[in-house]
């Protein structure tokens, strides 16, 4: 039950923000009782933490899927970009979840702070990424997905929109323009996620939704 009430809450979140008034639209939309939904959670603000909580966890494990192998640093930075962000373009919902969430998804208990330091410390010891603060490094990387998930959500991107973007992150951590350019270059799997993952069941249920609107 827990699951279902946070597939519920991911949709009503993305599709109506973090307003106060959202439990008795995700009670609604888990057909759960109001008794079932508070042997969980209690407040918004623990939904919204178990929500993406869940939602890291599932995106981490396709992208270290993808990039654990990778020797190179920097490449695996690079790559874990890119694959995260082509992943938010393949689920729809998942994008417009963390649109609504915006800032409030970038604190120090996002993954991001969890999976991006050791790869940043190692980079900046091998001379490809500048000296500079880890945290200060972390947050170029948080605040460049999170404009760029806004922008790809809410407008019309290129197709190597992603690219183009890392390519500028990469610059910015003090890749000079050739490499950085070259590590954009580099194959990215293409990231599907597993049929009773989080992930796929929202944006399964979304569609029906729709389908059945139309």
């Amino acid at each position: 039950m827990r699951k279902r009430l946070l597939e519920s809450a991911m949709i009503v979140f993305a599709q109506k923000g973090l307003g106060a008034g959202v439990i008795p639209e995700v009670v609604a939309a888990a057909e759960v009782s109001k008794g079932s939904f508070y042997n969980y959670f209690r407040t918004n603000e623990e939904l919204l933490m178990g929500v993406s909580e869940e939602l890291s966890n599932e995106m981490l494990a396709l992208i270290e899927g993808a990039v654990g192998g990778i020797e190179d640093p920097a490449l695996r930075v690079a790559t874990g970009v890119r694959s995260y962000l082509h992943l938010v373009r393949s689920y729809p919902i998942v994008a417009r979840f963390l649109c609504s969430a915006g800032l409030s998804l970038a604190g120090k208990g996002s993954a991001m702070f969890d999976y991006l330091p050791p790869d940043l410390k190692e980079g900046q010891k091998r001379g490809f990424f500048s000296p500079m603060p880890i945290d200060a490094a972390v947050d170029l990387i948080a605040g460049t997905c999170l404009i760029a998930v806004h922008r790809m959500t809410n407008s019309r991107t290129a197709k190597r929109y992603p690219e183009t973007l890392v390519e500028a992150m990469l610059r910015g951590l003090g890749i000079g323009a050739a490499m950085a350019h070259a590590l954009t270059e580099a194959p990215v799997p293409k990231l599907t996620a597993p049929p009773d993952s989080m992930l796929a069941k929202t944006q399964a249920r979304t569609e029906s939704a729709n389908g059945a609107s139309a």
